[in-house]
Formats: structure tokens, sequence, C-alpha cells
């Protein structure tokens, strides 16, 4: 056996196959050969600071590895409503793409990265801490998608534009290794929202996404046949697990489990069946829903309406 010396307060490690990424708050993202456990392989760097001059602070939540890529692409996402794409094959330290989930509220409608250089300073009005990110599949064109969830309950799948250099997964990839660093400027907003899904009533502690492969660990094993299903499993410190249609968002099924979730593991032959959709109330639909229609309506039919007495006028009397 072999010993690692890392930095503290470490919030994120995971390990797939020889390869381990890690990070935390006030600690950089890096990657660790485990067969070479001298020093890290990759070590980012922080972006350059804001416009008032200001560092960056850092405080990684969550980094995913990207399924197809090996471990040259990576996701990583922040306390501070930040994704960072980093690709070991760019020769630079700094991210090749930068984006920020900022929420916007307005009329109603739920946008993300709306307005004038949202992303140019933190805003705690529209930033809320990002707990759990996963990358599945690559979109069409050059961007990369992934699933992400923030510490309100918030679920919605990204679409990130990233160089197209760096979503060339064969070998010829690694001799076009020059790739534009984007440290010098602000996140800009991803640059498409797929969809929404029905949100919890607590932080989401726990992630999984189908298709994501090596992405999913250490919830699910790569080869696991939760992988072979678009559905989306999240945990929550609601007291539920929830499992989600991941291209139209409906939610599927919805499990309590009594005591906040932190963390769970899939077997790596459990199939999750999608037959019985619900709506995004959570309501099945059909018989179920008519019944469940019909008992209210039993209840408050036999329910004795009460008048509220009439109220008295009260006389003011005036004195001499």
């Amino acid at each position: 056996m072999s010993e690692m010396t890392v930095a503290n307060n470490l919030s994120v490690c995971k390990a797939y196959g020889n390869h381990m990424i890690c990070g935390g708050r006030d600690v950089l993202f890096s990657v660790w050969d485990l067969e070479k456990s001298g020093a890290p392989i990759f070590t980012a760097k922080n972006v350059r600071p804001d416009t008032l001059d200001l560092n960056v602070p850092i405080w990684l939540s969550d980094a995913s590895f990207v399924e197809g890529y090996g471990s040259r692409l990576f996701v990583t996402s922040s306390k501070y409503g930040d994704f960072c794409v980093y690709d070991l094959r760019s020769n630079q330290r700094r991210p090749v793409s930068r984006s920020a989930w900022r929420i916007s509220n307005k009329q109603g409608k739920k946008s993300v990265g709306t307005g004038h250089n949202p992303a140019m300073l933190r805003d705690l009005t529209v930033t809320r801490p990002i707990t759990r990110c996963v990358a599945y599949s690559s979109a069409p064109g050059s961007g990369l998608r992934a699933v992400a969830a923030n510490a309100i309950g918030d679920i919605c799948r990204l679409d990130f534009r990233v160089p197209h250099i760096s979503l060339v997964s064969d070998k010829e990839a690694e001799k076009r290794r020059k790739a534009k660093s984007v440290g010098a400027r602000a996140p800009v907003p991803p640059s498409r929202v797929l969809g929404y899904m029905p949100p919890s009533l607590g932080s989401v502690s726990a992630l999984v996404c189908g298709g994501a492969g090596c992405a999913n660990l250490p919830h699910a094993m790569p080869g696991a046949s939760v992988n072979d299903q678009p559905v989306v499993v999240s945990a929550s410190l609601d007291r539920h697990i929830r499992v989600y249609h991941r291209d139209t968002g409906v939610l599927v099924n919805k499990i309590f489990t009594k005591a906040p979730v932190s963390t769970f593991l899939i077997r790596e032959s459990a199939t999750v069946p999608l037959t019985g959709t619900t709506d995004k109330e959570g309501v099945e639909n059909g018989d179920d829903c008519e019944q469940v229609n019909a008992e209210g309506g039993d209840v408050w039919d036999e329910m004795v309406t009460v008048e509220e007495p009439p109220l008295k006028r009260t006389k003011t009397v005036k004195q001499k």
C-alpha cells in the first residue's frame, strides 16, 4: 500500500480506473495517478480576478468524469454556481469552458442566466450553491450535456458550449493540443437549458443519470443496467428518492425513506420501470387519480356549512 498526501478541506474525491480526482474548499481541482502516488499529474489553476480585482473563491462541490473520454475531460461544479470543464489535452491548466447557473424568477417564469452580464459578479439573490453535477453525453455540434442540482432542490439539464477540439475522443486529438483558455473571462450562461424537473423540498445530496457511465460513480457502476435507461435518480434531504424521465422531466416514482438521504447505491442489475409515469405533481394518471378526486369530493359533500353570525354595529357616544 502507498499513501498520498493531499490538501485538507476535501469535499470531492472520486476514483475511476487508475485515476482519482479531488478538490474542495480553497483546494483546486487535481487529478492523481493511483499507480504514481508521488504528485498529481494535473493541478488546475484558478481563473483571473474579477472586475473588482478580487480573487475568485474556490469551493468545489462535485466533479464528474465524462463517459467516452477516459480520464482526459472533466466537469466540476462549485458552491458559487459555476461550472468548469477541464481538458488535460489542451496543454493549459485553466478551464476550456466556464459557465454559470444563475436562477431568475421573473413574471412567474424560471430562467437560467438571464440579464446583462449575469455572471460578471457573484450575486447571492440569483445564485444557489450547486450540490451535484453529472455529465452524461456530448451534445450535437460542440457541446456537453449535464444534469445539475442545487441546494434548494432544483434539477436542470444544461448544455455547455465546449471547444470542438475537446470533444474529439479519438487518438488524433492528442496531436492537436492547443485550446483557448477562458480563465480571463467571466462565466457565461449555459448555451441551452434543456428542461427542468419537478423540484424537491430539500437540498439534493446524490444524483445518478442514465447514460452517464463512469460519471455515476460512486453511486452506480459504469456497467450498471441503469445506464441503458433514460432516467435520473435523485436523493434529497426531504427524505425522498425520486426517479425522473431524463428526456421529458416527468416524475416517474417517489420513495419515502423515513430519514434524510445522504447517498445511495444502485445494484448493477437493477432496472427502473418507466410504464407508470406520473405528471409533474407526482399523482399517477388514470383511475387512481379519479378515485382520489371522488373520495375527496365525498368528504366535502358530507361537511355541514357553518354560517358566520352578522357583525354587531357598535354605537359611538359623543362627549359634550
